[in-house]
């Protein structure tokens, strides 16, 4: 059946493309979309179930923040009401605000100047920096008690910025100096008890401030009236006419003169003495204890928001009330960010002025616009960087300020477990996609089996396969045409043998006598066919004798022979090597045949394997065979030569050179001329001959005997080169 036949009988069994294809696309292709919708499907539903998980995580830890805020914030006010009930303190209050009144004389002008200086020198330097004006004589108290205050303890104190408070008796023999004394060292010990910055007791009829334990320049300023009035300090006096006995009060955060700027916020509570109004006690708390609430000490791990999640509270004004995350670990990423962001250099700068982001950095976002209306958040935002994030806030019910208590965490992190649970679909996918295309080739196969192993077949027998077996399909169409192909074939069979077997017959014949790669071109017709190559490099293998047990055995010197014949030429064909010549005893390989080079080490090799095969082969026969071998290089001629009788020839000083080392080298070993040692490197192992009988004088003879590391890789670099 010629292959037209063969194709006008498979487009009329399955048609063109395939049946078999054509049923499998639609299966496969049903199958693969189905699982690929239920998968998205699946996707969409996980991925609402996991933003649902995050936002909910987020919901529960910003209900803990703002109960954890609204819980401290009362705590702190309740220890504030609690320091001004003491007796102790209204005695103080009442004493100090009394003796306050009484300092007469009033300061010279070089002390007013130290004052002055003192103002420009520790608690201006931040503002000077930042751009922003204050003129140092606006701060100077109105009063003259206020001023002879600050130069007892201030500009006088002999204890430096931050040590002031240890000064108990400014030693001027003044009634309030004795006061001083007296109150002092218990005043201090409230408030390191407290953990607050500094207290103040306030006269509320003047509205002076008649003590400070820390000694800032807020000491004898008039809360109603001097240059702190506007801050948190004259906010929480003033509103102290507003509550209840007993209670306390709490200001907003602010930048505050005083401490240089730290932000700060405020509470206050009035001191009684019996029924009797006597003044008020106000407390400076940093916004460091804000954050610590917010932030569980750093904790952001336990609190769940892992790597990169947050807790902040936002004012009314849109700026930060605490510190951030991302400042706090790290500040000098922070303002560079912050300044990508905003590209405001001199905000940048406050932040970096005053060691922290709080009234400086705005934060304005559906969250925080939420939570300051008083409602509830959830969603997607971007943050104050501009990061995107998935956040959740309300309002902090804190009486006498409007904050929002916002959490957040990367919406990149948020997303891990969707990435995961993406990542985990493509597995899945990934196993079940090609588990169901090999499913449905399999259905498919078997569905149309009965056509497909015809057609088969027929391809087959066209294709020269005249031994197929045609499958018994049955006593129907196909079955019958199975059978008239089965007979086709046995009749083709029958005719190509005999021509196989004389093609074989007359390749034997050449093949013998010539190379592979002359053997086809003898069959082509060409007449004296030679060959000059640059370089080629010669290798000839010589045999010792055969033990007799073999010579009187022509069975096993066949097998022998063909065994030694087979894995020799397969050996060859590894390294390159083409046999041109053999007999009994000898033979000859030539490598580098059209090559750019000789292919020394591949020779080489060869060489050396053959002896190493030739003895394997023996030992198993339970022989000793031993072989030599010869390699020379250099410049050869192969041909064919004759018409109606073929004779192959090789040309040249290598094939000479390459049989006399055969001849002379001792059983087991490999000689090679100068010509190779030449093209070897330093990873071989090669004993140059003095002298070897029967080689003329100047021809250097070598014996390789191998690598002496096995894992180097020969180059012929001539720099490496022996």
């Amino acid at each position: 059946m010629s292959t037209t036949d063969n194709g006008a009988v498979q487009n009329k069994l399955i048609g063109n493309p395939g049946l078999r294809r054509q049923v499998s696309v639609t299966l496969v292709g049903v199958a693969l979309v189905s699982v690929l919708l239920l998968a998205s499907v699946n996707f969409v539903f996980a991925r609402l179930l996991i933003n649902d998980s995050v936002e909910s995580q987020l919901a529960a830890v910003r209900d803990t923040r703002v109960q954890a805020l609204e819980i401290g914030a009362d705590r702190l006010k309740s220890r504030v009401s609690s320091l001004a009930i003491n007796p102790s303190v209204a005695e103080a209050l009442v004493d100090l605000a009394r003796e306050f009144d009484a300092l007469d004389g009033d300061l010279t002008s070089d002390q007013i100047e130290d004052l002055t200086t003192l103002y420009d020198t520790e608690v201006l330097p931040p503002f000077v920096q930042a751009g922003v004006d204050i003129n140092s004589a606006e701060l100077v108290p109105a009063s003259a008690a206020g001023r002879s205050a600050q130069r007892l303890y201030i500009s006088e104190n002999p204890n430096g910025i931050g040590e002031r408070d240890q000064l108990d008796d400014a030693g001027d023999g003044s009634g309030y100096s004795a006061a001083h004394a007296t109150h002092h060292p218990m005043l201090r010990a409230l408030l390191e008890n407290a953990g607050m910055s500094d207290l103040l007791l306030v006269n509320f009829d003047t509205g002076e401030v008649v003590y400070s334990t820390k000694k800032r320049v807020d000491l004898g300023t008039n809360s109603y009236t001097g240059p702190y009035a506007d801050s948190g300090l004259g906010r929480v006096v003033e509103k102290l006419t507003t509550v209840a006995p007993g209670n306390s009060v709490l200001s907003d955060t602010f930048f505050y003169v005083p401490t240089s700027g730290e932000p700060v916020f405020f509470l206050a509570a009035a001191v009684r003495s019996g029924t009797d109004l006597v003044g008020a006690l106000v407390t400076e708390v940093p916004v460091r204890a804000l954050t610590d609430v917010m932030t569980a000490g750093e904790g952001w791990q336990r609190l769940g928001l892992g790597a990169s999640g947050e807790s902040y509270i936002v004012g009314g004004d849109r700026t930060l009330r605490t510190e951030t995350r991302a400042w706090l670990e790290d500040p000098a990423d922070y303002l560079s960010r912050h300044l990508a962001q905003f590209d405001d250099p001199g905000a940048t700068d406050l932040i970096e002025l005053i060691g922290s982001p709080v009234l400086v950095q705005p934060v304005d976002n559906a969250a925080v616009t939420e939570s300051l209306d008083g409602n509830q958040f959830s969603g997607t935002v971007k943050n104050y960087l501009g990061t995107k994030t998935l956040a959740a806030s309300g309002p902090a019910a804190v009486e006498g300020v409007n904050w929002a208590v916002v959490v957040e965490i990367d919406k990149s992190e948020s997303d891990t477990a969707l990435n995961s649970l993406l990542r985990r679909f493509a597995l899945v996918l990934a196993i079940l996609l090609p588990a169901i295309a090999i499913f449905g080739v399999f259905l498919a196969r078997t569905l149309t089996k009965p056509a497909q192993t015809l057609v088969r077949s027929a391809e087959r027998i066209a294709g020269g396969d005249l031994d197929t077996e045609i499958s018994d399909l049955g006593q129907n169409e196909l079955g019958d045409l199975g059978r008239q192909l089965g007979g086709v074939a046995r009749q083709l069979e029958s005719q190509e043998q005999a021509i196989v077997d004389e093609e074989q017959h007359i390749n034997n014949i050449l093949s013998a006598l010539l190379p592979n790669r002359l053997v086809d071109r003898v069959r082509g017709g060409e007449e004296a066919i030679g060959d000059v190559f640059d370089t080629a490099t010669v290798v000839s293998i010589t045999i010792d004798d055969v033990p007799s047990a073999i010579a009187n055995d022509a069975d096993l010197a066949l097998e022998v022979a063909d065994r030694l014949n087979d894995e020799t030429l397969a050996l060859a064909e590894r390294h390159g090597a083409e046999r041109i010549q053999r007999s009994s005893a000898s033979e000859m390989y030539l490598t580098g045949l059209n090559q750019d080079d000789a292919m020394v080490p591949d020779a080489t090799e060869f060489a050396l394997a053959a002896i190493q095969l030739v003895s394997e082969v023996g030992a198993e026969f339970g022989f000793e065979f031993a072989a030599r071998a010869g390699i020379s290089t250099g410049e050869v001629a192969t041909g064919v030569l004759g018409n109606s009788q073929l004779s192959f020839g090789v040309w040249g000083d290598p094939t000479g050179m390459a049989m006399t080392l055969a001849s002379l080298a001792l059983p087991g070993q490999v000689l090679a001329d100068g010509f190779v040692v030449e093209q070897l490197d330093r990873t071989w192992d090669i004993e140059e001959l003095e002298e070897l009988a029967g080689l003329a004088d100047d021809i250097q003879a070598h014996v390789v005997s191998g690598r002496v590391d096995a894992s180097a890789t020969a180059t012929n670099d001539p720099t490496t080169s022996r």
